[in-house]
């Protein structure tokens, strides 16, 4: 009888919960979605879908489920007009971005805005206030706070206040379509680590060989400890909108290492962004790369399920890798492929016999007991610029060595880059063979310095235009010495093996030395600290006018940071730098927390009308928090990613424009029924609608002032009386610049 009982309460459970999900669409316009939970955005994850409304404002969105309002928030930002209902099963329905409210909140909002003689204003309410049933109005679609174009964001919490994936909690949609997986990287995750004989991660395409299953384009060779991350989207029969998928396994050997599902997460960990998705793989434009690994200390978001890390330390030989992705509905695509895990290769090559029309050159390994079996060959001119790849008209295998035929003529003058196979799926180190191209002259050619900061590790690279065939090495000048000798990777292109963030703890210098004939060196400015999580370190740029302050929270785990000034900045309009520009490195790691910068005004500056700008490249130079300090001369802005900063003069005021009442108008009463109006700012900025001012006839509005649409937005409550109007609008920007209009109009 016992047992009985509790599966009946079992059963039962089941049913509530089922019956709870059973949902309303919340907005009356459609099944149509056009971004889904755990989209990546700007240091967070989107929390719900974004459901469209046609472009337009004003459709009814209604109770999803039987419960009551719990409280209403009205902002200019954020999520604009948003209501949160709780259901009856104990969930949170978020409905954001409102045009309105009903007519009875609607007036408890004016009443609060009057109150507190401010547009911002939030309220709750008890649970027996506001009672509402499935399907009643709540509101009107819009797109109020920071909403790129109306539509509805709608969120599903837990009990727990958490974000839950609606897709899989309710607001599923018919769906038959599989996953599409469109590249896979590969990426070192520490000092040891290669990928087909490359320090750096590598991007591959995948091939479709089914109608759900791709595979890798080749064995991928690796050593050390390597992740994954795959780049893939998520298509919903009748749309052609690419969406976020809902989970990937990571198997190998048929051993789970790893797993994520977009179910739920905690807000407070919306930073995690940047490690769920590949901040270095985005920051370089290679796109948008979910990483199937956690970070060394075990930092990890709420969608990383099981136990599994995902960071791969495999033993010797081959080892079958697969790949499950899976949608809201059960759609599955597969991906499989080979990693071969061993020591680097490196062979060498040799011209062995020249025609008129071809060359025949020999590929052999280098210290390696295995026959090479495949090869690549690229074509670089004499700048180092890759020109094409060079197919072979022939080949054959001649004991361990390749022996390839290659066309003349698109090799003459060239500088030959051989990669080889070998049987069991090694992949070398790069060759150079120059045929007939000029070797650059090392004691005149100009050099360049960069660093590229790995998972747990730091490339340097020299880089000039040409092809060398002598000897590079660098020597890190600091604390102490350290010899660092370079391989040419591609031609004119040398780098370091990676090292560990601590050798370049305190660093000055770095010294290239170039051996051949005669012996030339040249002294780069390399200023590094190193952040552990231990104490505060700063970092200060070659001119000592700039500096970057990391605390113990400010990177994820051990961190070289470096500043690097600008030579040919992006230039900026409608204002003047007042400053060097200087580049904060690593620009592609991601930040735990924010970072403060530094600039130092020039003695010839003064601070009016100045502040510390960062370079955006979809918004160009764009204004940051900035402090002065009157006695040390110094504006200092906090940032939450490493950018190019420069403090920059801006003394164009505010524009104020296209309003409605226009300047010297008649209206009738009935026709005028809002103000709105674009206040712009070119350059620093407006902050939001507090440096914003609005007056009727001397009385104070409480305005909604949108960021995305830079509009001013007013309704009046009723209808205007006949007489004259003075409407006065003044804008204050980021650094200080004011401006102010006055539209005198009639209501007839």
């Amino acid at each position: 009888m016992k047992y009985y009982k509790s599966t009946l309460v079992f059963v039962l459970s089941l049913c509530v919960i089922a019956v709870a999900q059973d949902y309303a669409w919340p907005v009356k316009v459609g099944k149509v979605v056009s971004s889904n939970f755990g989209d990546p955005r700007p240091r967070r994850f989107h929390a719900g879908l974004d459901i469209a409304t046609k472009g337009a404002s004003g459709h009814e969105v209604v109770a999803v489920d039987t419960g009551y309002v719990e409280r209403i928030r009205v902002s200019s930002d954020g999520y604009g007009r948003v209501l949160y209902q709780k259901l009856s099963d104990g969930r949170t329905a978020v409905y954001a971005h409102l045009d309105s409210f009903t007519e009875l909140l609607d007036e408890i909002v004016r009443v609060e805005q009057n109150r507190r003689q401010s547009f911002e204003m939030e309220k709750f309410f008890r649970p027996n206030e506001m009672v509402v049933n499935k399907g009643d109005l709540l509101g009107y679609s819009g797109d109020s706070g920071g909403a790129f174009g109306p539509h509805l964001h709608f969120e599903l919490r837990d009990t727990l206040n958490q974000p839950i994936n609606p897709f899989i909690s309710g607001f599923g949609l018919d769906d038959r379509h599989r996953p599409k997986p469109q590249r896979i990287a590969v990426i070192p995750l520490g000092a040891d680590a290669r990928i087909n004989g490359n320090t750096l991660p590598q991007v591959f395409p995948i091939r479709r060989i089914s109608t759900a299953v791709y595979e890798f384009p080749d064995t991928i060779h690796v050593l050390g400890a390597v992740g994954m991350a795959l780049s893939a989207v998520d298509e919903i029969t009748g749309f052609s909108i690419k969406y976020n998928i809902t989970g990937i396994s990571l198997s190998v050997d048929d051993s789970e290492r790893f797993r994520l599902e977009f179910d739920r997460y905690n807000l407070t960990k919306n930073h995690l962004m940047e490690m769920t998705y590949d901040n270095s793989l985005r920051r370089l434009n290679d796109g948008d790369f979910t990483r199937l690994f956690i970070t060394d200390d075990g930092t990890k978001s709420d969608f990383v399920k099981g136990e599994g890390t995902g960071r791969l330390l495999l033993s010797p030989g081959y080892h079958s890798v697969a790949l499950r992705l899976f949608d809201h509905v059960g759609n599955v695509s597969r991906i499989q492929g080979t990693f071969y895990y061993a020591p680097s290769v490196r062979i060498k090559t040799e011209i062995i016999s020249e025609t008129k029309s071809s060359l025949t050159v020999a590929v052999s390994p280098d210290g390696n007991p295995f026959a090479i079996t495949d090869f690549v060959c690229y074509a670089f001119n004499n700048k180092g610029y890759l020109e094409r790849k060079i197919e072979a008209t022939s080949r054959k295998l001649e004991g361990r060595n390749l022996i390839v035929e290659l066309p003349r003529k698109p090799t003459e003058e060239r500088v030959l880059q051989f990669i080889g196979i070998n049987r069991l799926g090694g992949v070398s180190e790069p060759f150079h063979l120059s045929y007939g191209n000029d070797i650059a002259d090392h004691l005149t050619i100009p050099f360049e310095l960069s660093l590229a900061h790995l998972e747990n590790s730091v490339v340097l690279e020299v880089a000039a235009r040409g092809y060398f065939d002598q000897t590079a090495n660098l020597t890190l000048k600091g604390e102490g010495e350290r010899n660092v000798p370079l391989l040419q990777r591609r031609p004119g292109v040398f780098q370091s093996d990676p090292l560990p963030p601590e050798a370049l703890r305190n660093g000055e210098s770095a010294v290239l030395t170039i051996s051949g004939a005669a012996t030339r060196e040249t002294r780069f400015g390399l200023l590094t600290k190193v952040a552990d999580g231990g104490t505060n370190e700063t970092a200060v740029s070659t001119d000592g006018e700039c500096t970057l302050l990391a605390t113990p929270t400010t990177f994820y785990d051990t961190t070289s940071f470096w500043i690097e000034t600008v030579k040919k900045p992006v230039e900026v309009e409608n204002g003047r730098f007042a400053s060097s520009v200087y580049q904060l490195q690593p620009f592609d790691r991601a930040l735990q927390n924010t970072a403060k910068v530094s600039i130092k005004l020039k003695k010839s500056e003064t601070a009016d009308k100045k502040g510390i700008f960062f370079y955006d490249r979809r918004e160009g130079w764009t204004f940051l928090p900035t402090e002065f300090s009157i006695v040390d001369r110094i504006l200092s802005a906090p940032l939450y990613s490493l950018e190019a900063v420069a403090v920059i003069e801006d003394t164009i005021p505010p524009h104020i424009h296209q309003f409605i009442p226009g300047p010297n108008s008649s209206y009738n009463s009935e026709s005028l029924t809002q103000i709105v109006g674009k206040v712009e700012d070119e350059l620093a900025g407006v902050s939001g609608q507090e440096a914003i001012e609005i007056d009727l006839n001397g009385e104070r509005l409480l305005f909604e002032y949108h960021p995305i649409e830079k509009e001013v937005r007013y309704r009046f409550d009723g209808v205007l009386e006949s007489g004259a109007y003075k409407l006065t609008v003044a804008a204050t920007d980021q650094t200080g610049n004011r401006s102010e209009r006055v539209i005198n109009f009639k209501v007839n």
